[in-house]
């Protein structure tokens, strides 16, 4: 489905009696109107989110109802469908990735919107009584942290990005993955979203049905708690928040649902506001700071540093927490760089997937064989 770039459209509704007539309205789209049915009591008040998803050549828009929730009442289960516009319009003014991730963001909404259509949270919750036994994520990367004296290596299994374009034209998801596992990464990061890094939850099985022993990361834009349940289903051992696109207290929900149904979760931070979020929430782990700035999709190591600095280096000590590098390591001395910030693992992809022979690019990363 071709999506518009227009602002979002959000309305909600509160309905009342079961099947009523309701309207919403763009500044673009004119209205739409249509009939909702709750599948509740007549008695109950229910208040409904929808979002925009296309515009017609004739200018009217299509919603969907993306949220039938009764005010007031809260389900762990149940994450607050305004967290894309909090997350959209408290972020600084657009310019190009920030506009490339709004769109990313967006998309998702529909992919998950289409999701939930096809597999209800009862019926996820059915399916992980047969899902693939869960592993020890953050124990591998401090296992191999030891093993090796430098930071755990979560391999990337990308195909493009949609700053960089394609990778690897010769790409073949399983076969990447099990060179990176005998180069020695501690885990492997799959992406799945499709439509802008080529990714897919077919790769994420097959890797998980193949034999390849490294626990995996689902890498993803979570914005919904039906994409954890879906993650775990598929194979995943851990998932990605970012805090640029979720609130705190989706982040908190799905902490507590990962804990709950066995998946690590990594919390992606990129500047300092993002960080001192983070540390003021309870139960995160793993903690990625990407070296990438969200407006300018420049790359800068130094961010790492710079957030591992004083206090608040000092309160993920207290923590506990492992720290995650991310973007921008190319070479050993950039391993040793953020490795000395207090990073005890990295997540790489480009510098090791485009490779001919990925075990290679990992050892040229190193500057060392970390397989043995």
């Amino acid at each position: 489905m071709y999506v518009y770039t227009l602002p979002l459209s959000h309305s909600r509704l509160k309905l009342q009696n079961g099947k009523i007539r309701t309207s919403c309205y763009s500044n673009r789209s004119g209205s739409l109107r249509r009939s909702v049915k709750i599948p509740s009591s007549t008695s109950k008040s229910w208040e409904l989110t929808f979002i925009m998803l296309t515009v017609s050549d004739g200018g009217r828009a299509n919603f969907t109802c993306i949220s039938a929730q009764q005010p007031g009442l809260k389900d762990e289960d149940d994450t607050p469908r305004n967290n894309l516009k909090k997350a959209l319009d408290s972020a600084p003014p657009s310019r190009d990735f920030r506009g490339v991730l709004k769109e990313i963001v967006r998309n998702k909404y529909l992919e998950v919107a289409q999701m939930k259509e096809n597999n209800s949270i009862f019926s996820l919750k059915k399916a992980l009584d047969n899902a693939p036994p869960s592993r020890d994520f953050r124990g591998a990367l401090k296992v191999s942290y030891i093993r090796t004296g430098s930071p755990g290596l979560i391999a990337e299994v990308k195909k493009a990005s949609p700053s960089r374009g394609v990778l690897r034209e010769d790409f073949h998801a399983v076969e990447i993955a099990k060179a990176y596992e005998s180069g020695g990464a501690a885990c492997l990061s799959v992406l799945t979203d499709e439509e802008y890094f080529q990714g897919s939850f077919e790769n994420l099985e097959d890797i998980r049905n193949s034999g390849v022993k490294c626990p995996l990361l689902c890498k993803d834009f979570i914005v919904d708690v039906v994409q954890l349940y879906y993650a775990r289903i598929k194979g995943a051992d851990a998932v990605l928040l970012i805090a640029a696109i979720l609130p705190d207290i989706d982040i908190k929900r799905m902490l507590k649902i990962c804990k709950k149904i066995g998946l690590a979760a990594l919390v992606e931070v990129h500047d300092e506001n993002e960080m001192d979020r983070m540390l003021g929430i309870d139960g995160i782990e793993l903690l990625g700071i990407n070296n990438r700035d969200l407006e300018t999709f420049e790359v800068d190591i130094s961010i790492t540093k710079k957030l591992l600095e004083g206090e608040r280096g000092e309160k993920i000590q207290q923590k506990g927490i492992i720290v995650v590098g991310e973007s921008g390591l190319f070479t050993p001395d950039d391993i040793a760089y953020v490795q000395e910030a207090g990073v005890k693992a990295i997540l790489v992809g480009e510098s090791i997937v485009k490779p001919k022979d990925p075990i290679q690019g990992i050892r040229k990363l190193f500057g060392k064989d970390i397989s043995a």
